[in-house]
């Protein structure tokens, strides 16, 4: 009930956190679906555009020859061949004047001639590799517009060298169609990749969202001491981090709240302490006897219930340090202890280990078991007063209610299995569920007169948990009680 007051009001503001946490998913989900979307039509409308420019790079062609006709012309004209041979305002294009011999091209172009071109035809390209290009046609327009039309296709920075009568060079670019520009194929990729990077941003994003509550929950859930528990990480985002703030404040107010109550409980039972030592005393002079034992009886039954509800309440097992444990010795000695009272228990070892030979091409196919007969120490980790303790109270249980008492063990790589049975009349399959809860005591063969204050099963569950062990209770099909209990190896 304390849990329930103190959480819901706590967690209230990280819960409207959650609720702004999926709210921020789904934002980024469809802002990046949007994004995908508009990648693909800038795209698609690049690649309308590559085609557009593609199909009409061939007009540069009639303007690149009318320059050349009008240069040629300059130098009849008796104008001095130079700078002033280039025209300037043509559309598209941008012309410069060179000397006679080779072009000169930019550092790291490459350079190849125009085959069947009426002029000398040169093309360089920015870093790429050229083809060998074709100007068959029958006028200079013509042939300069299937060099425009093959420069473009280059799809990068490009130069067209036309050489003048006198023996100099026009040089033609186009900042519009000789430029780079990307191809089909690159654009696939990328279109791709940008898919790709956005789905995996679409794969990744949740879950870097919600990591940081599944560890929290794998925080919380993790088996440690109960006594002192480790706070939660109170990082990542804020509304993760909210929440285990919020789940750390409950939890030391729960353990504030059960430490108060365990210390009002040790106190009680240091007053009750005394009077119940005045009341023995006056006992001792009462003159019936009878009377005075029925009174020595109901002080004895008081101490020992306040006794053990300490016991139970103040969760001395996860105070013990963990060691290794012999396990197999912990519980023959403690049989023996019963057996030397003359108590009826038994004890049977943990069975011998027991391999059977794997057949190999040198063993001729002969099957065989080998049986090791030394006695198993079936070592684990734990605490072993309260582990005997435990089993003492399943002992006790066991002796009280079941005439007698036969304690088995056996075990593998992993956990230790115990069965301690009884040969009583059982427990009721609708009580199994309740006998673990404290103070409570079944009618018929397990009422007050066989002693007892309902705790013995409460501890053992108690320390059992403690060690992340599991205990199950059954009915024998040839009478009597089995509790089971499976201990891991490592804690």
């Amino acid at each position: 009930m304390a849990l329930e007051r103190l959480l819901p009001a706590r967690l209230s503001p990280s819960r409207l956190g959650a609720a702004r946490l999926r709210h921020r998913i789904l934002a980024a989900m469809v802002a990046l679906l949007v994004l995908t979307h508009g990648g693909a039509l800038v795209g698609m409308q690049l690649v309308d555009d590559r085609a557009r420019e593609l199909l009409t790079a061939h007009r540069l062609g009639p303007s690149m020859a009318a320059a050349v006709e009008a240069a040629d012309r300059a130098l009849l004209d008796g104008i001095a061949a130079g700078p002033a041979l280039a025209l300037s305002g043509l559309p598209d294009l941008s012309v410069s004047w060179q000397g006679p011999g080779t072009p000169a091209v930019p550092s790291g172009w490459m350079m190849e001639g125009v085959v069947d071109a009426p002029r000398p035809v040169f093309v360089a390209v920015q870093r790429a590799l050229l083809s060998v290009h074709s100007a068959r046609a029958q006028t200079l327009a013509e042939s300069l517009s299937l060099v425009a039309e093959d420069t473009a296709a280059q799809l990068r920075d490009a130069r067209v060298y036309v050489q003048l009568a006198g023996g100099g060079w026009l040089e033609f670019a186009s900042p519009r169609f000789w430029r780079p520009r990307t191809t089909p194929f690159e654009m696939v990729l990328a279109g791709l990749a940008a898919f790709g990077l956005a789905l995996g941003l679409l794969l990744w994003l949740p879950g870097r969202l919600v990591r940081p509550l599944e560890s929290l929950a794998e925080q919380a859930t993790r088996p440690h001491d109960r006594l002192h528990p480790r706070p939660l990480p109170e990082d990542g985002p804020e509304e993760v981090a909210s929440l285990a703030r919020a789940f750390n404040q409950a939890r030391n107010a729960l353990r504030d709240l059960m430490e108060g109550r365990t210390h009002l409980l040790a106190a009680i039972s240091h007053d009750l302490r005394t009077p119940a030592t005045r009341l023995r005393l006056r006992a001792e002079y009462v003159d019936d006897d009878a009377l005075r034992a029925k009174m020595m009886a109901d002080i004895d039954e008081m101490a020992a219930m306040v006794t053990a509800t300490l016991e139970f309440l103040g969760d001395d097992v996860l105070r013990e340090e963990v060691e290794v444990v012999a396990f197999a010795s912990l519980l023959q000695s403690l049989c023996d202890d019963y057996a030397d009272t003359g108590s009826p228990v038994t004890y049977h070892e943990p069975p011998p280990l027991q391999f059977a030979a794997v057949r190999t091409i040198f063993g001729g196919g002969v099957e065989r078991s080998d049986r090791f007969e030394q006695a198993r120490q079936l070592r684990l980790a734990g605490r072993p007063s309260s582990l005997r303790r435990a089993f003492a109270n399943l002992i006790d249980n066991a002796i009280k209610y079941g005439e007698r008492a036969t304690v088995s063990v056996d075990a593998d790589a992993v956990e230790i299995v115990v069965d301690v049975c009884d040969e009583g009349p059982g427990i009721p399959e609708a009580e199994i569920a309740n006998v673990f809860k404290p103070f409570v005591r079944l009618e018929g063969s397990r009422n007050r007169k066989t002693g007892g204050s309902g705790l013995g099963l409460s501890i053992v569950k108690s320390i059992v948990e403690a060690h992340q062990g599991r205990i199950e209770l059954s009915n024998r099909a040839s009478g009597g009680l089995r509790v089971r209990v499976t201990l891991p190896r490592m804690l």
